[in-house]
């Protein structure tokens, strides 16, 4: 009996560093982290040429989750999500028989903006993991990273989101407080599906503690080995050659500022923000 695990995250979020804790203590697991990854052949200034090509064709965007999944979403052509879903599938069925193993576990931030549309379609049976960090602390390593906002994600104001938002009134770290919002809000409403064996909340801050993964993969009811020292961040903003990720007083006041804009009936479904008080979390 396979079994398939979906991450549900806003990214930024440490599933590089859960990724590793995986692969290095779960039995007979294979660990997916944002795949399908390019397989390089070229190098140099020819791998850039690359990348789009086999974005385009091979390792797609849509395999990935984003691309014309982004926009399906949008549009509500489950027709094609699914049809995508599929061929992921297939893959993942291939890659599992390849390592002998039993459990499939997906560690992507693309799996709750679009694609859990086809799977839960296509799966009788999942399990799922909300990794969740600090909104502001997520808000802030994602504008350091100085990214495309609507590469990764649809807009916020599709009829098709849970909360839906005028994007043409939103700064950009709001648009990032909103991914993390719909993120939660898609979680807690999957987590009621039929087809949602299992599911369990994990925080990125406790990601090294090692008594708490444990813990995590016991809820998950995953056989491992036992996890007996605390892990090493992975893929963090200074490592990758990025301003260390440092609250500020601005930040919190763009929080509070996006939080003031949200209805009452949708904060109340997000169980993180219940007691979260952001001056003393970071104390500032």
């Amino acid at each position: 009996m396979q079994r398939y695990i979906f991450t549900v995250t806003a990214g930024r979020s440490g599933q590089n560093t859960l990724a590793s804790l995986i692969e290095s203590h779960v039995y007979n697991c294979y660990s997916a982290f944002e795949q399908p990854q390019i397989n390089y052949i070229s190098s140099g200034a020819l791998s850039a040429i690359e990348r789009a090509f086999r974005r385009k064709f091979i390792e797609t965007h849509e395999l990935l989750g984003r691309g014309k999944i982004l926009t399906s979403f949008v549009d509500g052509d489950i027709e094609y999500i699914e049809s995508i879903s599929r061929k992921k599938v297939n893959i993942i069925n291939k890659k599992m028989k390849e390592s002998n193993s039993k459990i499939y576990f997906d560690i992507s931030k693309y799996f709750a903006r679009g694609l859990h549309i086809g799977f839960q379609k296509i799966l009788p049976k999942f399990s799922l993991v909300h990794l969740v960090r600090d909104p502001i602390l997520n808000m802030r390593s994602f504008l350091n990273r100085n990214k495309d906002f609507y590469l990764d994600n649809n807009s916020p104001g599709s009829n098709h989101n849970m909360l839906i938002m005028d994007p043409y009134k939103m700064e950009s770290g709001e648009l990032y407080l909103w991914a993390w919002c719909e993120m939660a809000l898609r979680y807690e409403d999957m987590k009621k599906m039929t087809c949602v064996d299992k599911y369990t909340e994990v925080h990125t801050k406790k990601l090294n503690d090692s008594d708490y993964i444990n813990q995590i993969f016991d809820n998950l009811e995953l056989s491992h080995h036992l996890v007996k020292k605390n892990c090493v961040r992975l893929n963090t903003n200074i490592e990758s050659g990025y301003k260390k990720t440092e609250v500020t007083k601005n930040d919190i006041e763009k929080f509070e500022k996006f939080i003031n804009k949200v209805p009452n009936l949708i904060l109340d479904k997000i169980p993180y923000l219940d007691l979260y008080d952001p001056y003393l979390t970071h104390q500032i």
